[in-house]
């Protein structure tokens, strides 16, 4: 899936940001990270990938949110699977989405580490109000868009695997760190 991403985003520049962002925030099974760094190693406008990722993120966000509402559990038990959703991810984002409302939503969209998809998702289960969501999530995806823009623009500057890696993994360790100060303090409380 990711060569084709790749090339969706390397032909069609910021429109193909825009499409790439928009699927992965609704059903496609890939991380944001990869769209929006790939942009940024691919050398596009920064401006225009922060512009049309966010807007295809937030499109992307409210087609989730739709599929939560009116689709809801028995859709993600029964289809959930395709997109790596499991349903205890939607009841771990449900009860998170029902304890901070819409602040879920923004800190939701802020932790790299986190599919767009679930909270989206759980969102509209738990109906929280629309427009509210939509600017949380649009609050939300703009500095985590200018981070990995920023992050895969800086790629093209160092070469040697070695330091892409170490970059990469104390990355990856300060997400898995937030989120489990964030997300599993809470549960383990209950």
């Amino acid at each position: 899936m990711q060569p084709h991403i790749t090339k969706l985003v390397a032909e069609l520049g910021d429109f193909g940001v825009f499409i790439a962002m928009f699927l992965e925030s609704s059903i496609l099974p890939m991380p944001s990270e990869v769209i929006i760094i790939g942009a940024g190693a691919l050398g596009l406008s920064f401006w225009s990938v922060t512009v049309f990722g966010s807007l295809g993120a937030t499109l992307g966000a409210i087609v989730g949110y739709m599929i939560g509402k009116y689709a809801g559990a028995p859709a993600i038990a029964r289809y959930g699977k395709y997109v790596f959703i499991k349903p205890h991810h939607i009841s771990k984002a449900e009860d998170f989405a029902k304890k901070y409302g819409v602040w879920g939503v923004l800190i939701g969209r802020l932790l790299p580490i986190i599919p767009f998809k679930v909270f989206s998702i759980a969102s509209g289960i738990t109906k929280l109000p629309l427009p509210p969501f939509i600017l949380c999530t649009f609050i939300g995806v703009v500095p985590r868009i200018i981070l990995l823009m920023l992050f895969g623009t800086s790629l093209m500057k160092y070469t040697k695997p070695t330091v892409i890696a170490a970059v990469l993994l104390i990355l990856v360790f300060i997400s898995v760190k937030i989120t489990k100060r964030i997300f599993y303090m809470n549960w383990k409380k209950k």
